[in-house]
């Protein structure tokens, strides 16, 4: 950039901060305008800086602000001469501004705020990919690490009741002249849509079960049915991440499930009649229609799936995201000595992205083995593994149980056909209860009992 015009640049947004001082001096009324906006970082001029901290340092401590409080201030830290003097605050003081100038300086000096964050951020990157190896790794640490900056992290997020109860007023008159009856991305269950509305953008929801119960099944099925159906006249959008299992295998068993041949079958190519053939061309015909992206990377982390779900959600519009399943999920130089916190921090920013998309989550997760050692093994909360904080940020929490898996007897075992609870333990914005379901153990199926 040229120099002159870097120097003008930095005189103006010099002004805008003694602006903004100026107004902290002398107007009560602005300073929580102020506040919420800016952080002592945010100011460029190391003199402005300082002024500012010992601003804030006396709100804090319910102290008068004024000239002559920011001079005491200052000359309290030992750092008046450092803020430039009485000479610097009596000149800022002297400004003539007014407070209807505050929201366009307030926007010119976060935005430069932000501008030489994003330089330092890149400075970093540039470093990191000197020192890694890893590609792959210092490209996900960077999407990151850029999508934390936020350009309209200064506004306001207070709102008055009555402007919001427009808002939804709003959109209950345009649900009304919808045909639609569910307002999220639907499961293909009808007890199940009819307790949820549908799966709502912006909740992170926990499907839990012990091994082999159904889960990844289960989650498959929700994944499909929501695939084939339509919002608004297009096609949802699905976002797979299958830790543990190869795309192939996973697609196999969609159709198996889809085309009720065996799995078995499929998987080894053999004694496939005609008739099957027509139904897995028939299967292949629907799924080519459908906008379902599967993403097999064994040990993705938390930063991969954020920065894959921003390009799927901007390049292809999905709808709903399905991890195959938390546990797996990795932490970046973790030892997994303390994977109890990094399962927290993973179900923590899983529910962050889930709200910055707009997308509902499907997370899998696995129980503890205490479920084993009671009577009743249904499962409950408590049984979730590795953290409390799974239940806590988790907007829906849903288990699988059926009795007929921890029955030993050969012939109830081996039936293809076995009933199966979906327990909804957990619901944010709606009723708890138990869904009747029936698994087909050979298609990877569940058939909905509503009826």
């Amino acid at each position: 950039m040229d120099k002159i015009l870097i120097e003008k640049e930095n005189a103006n947004l010099s002004e805008a901060e003694q602006a903004i001082l100026a107004i902290a001096m002398h107007s009560p009324n602005a300073l929580p305008d102020i506040f919420s906006a800016l952080t002592t970082d945010d100011f460029f001029v190391s003199t402005h800086k300082l002024i500012y901290k010992a601003i804030t340092d006396l709100h804090a401590n319910s102290k008068e602000i004024s000239p002559i409080t920011i001079t005491d201030e200052l000359e309290t830290q030992k750092k008046l001469d450092q803020a430039g003097g009485v000479e610097l605050i009596s000149e800022i003081s002297d400004k003539f501004v007014t407070d209807s100038d505050l929201e366009s300086m307030i926007a010119i000096v976060y935005k430069k705020s932000i501008g030489r964050k994003f330089e330092q951020k890149l400075k970093s990157i540039e470093k990191e990919r000197l020192a890694n190896p890893d590609l792959e790794y210092v490209i996900n640490k960077a999407q990151t690490e850029l999508l934390s900056l936020d350009l309209s992290s200064n506004k306001n997020n207070v709102e008055a009741i009555g402007t919001t109860m427009e808002k939804v007023l709003k959109k209950m008159r345009e649900l009304e002249k919808q045909t639609e009856t569910l307002l999220g991305v639907p499961s293909g269950f009808q007890n199940l849509d009819e307790m949820t509305l549908g799966f709502q953008p912006g909740d992170l929801i926990i499907l839990a079960a012990r091994p082999s119960m159904g889960k990844t099944a289960f989650a498959l099925n929700l994944a499909y049915n929501a695939g084939i159906s339509k919002k608004n006249n297009k096609k949802n959008g699905i976002a797979i991440f299958s830790i543990e299992m190869p795309k192939e295998q996973l697609t196999n068993r969609i159709l198996s499930m889809s085309s009720q041949i065996d799995y078995k079958k499929l998987q080894k190519g053999k004694n496939i009649s005609q008739f099957e053939w027509d139904n897995i061309h028939k299967t292949n015909d629907r799924l080519q229609t459908t906008k379902i992206f599967i993403d097999d990377t064994p040990g993705i982390t938390i930063q991969q799936i954020q920065s894959r779900l921003h390009k799927l959600k901007r390049d292809e519009d999905i709808n709903l995201c399905v991890i195959d399943y938390l546990q797996l999920i990795t932490t970046p130089g973790s030892n997994g000595s303390d994977r109890q916190n990094e399962i927290s921090n993973i179900s923590r920013q899983l529910k962050r992205i889930a709200r910055d998309i707009g997308i509902p989550i499907i997370c899998l997760s696995q129980l503890s083995r205490s479920v084993e050692k009671r009577e009743d093994k249904r499962p409950m909360l408590s049984d979730l593994r590795d953290s409390g904080a799974i239940e806590q940020d988790a907007d829906m929490v849903m288990f699988l149980y059926r009795e007929e898996y921890y029955d030993t007897q050969k012939e109830f075992n081996d039936k293809k056909m076995q009933d199966t609870e979906l327990i909804i333990a957990k619901h944010r914005n709606g009723p708890t209860g138990n869904v009747k379901l029936s698994f087909n153990l050979q298609f990877g199926k569940f058939i909905d009992l509503t009826n």
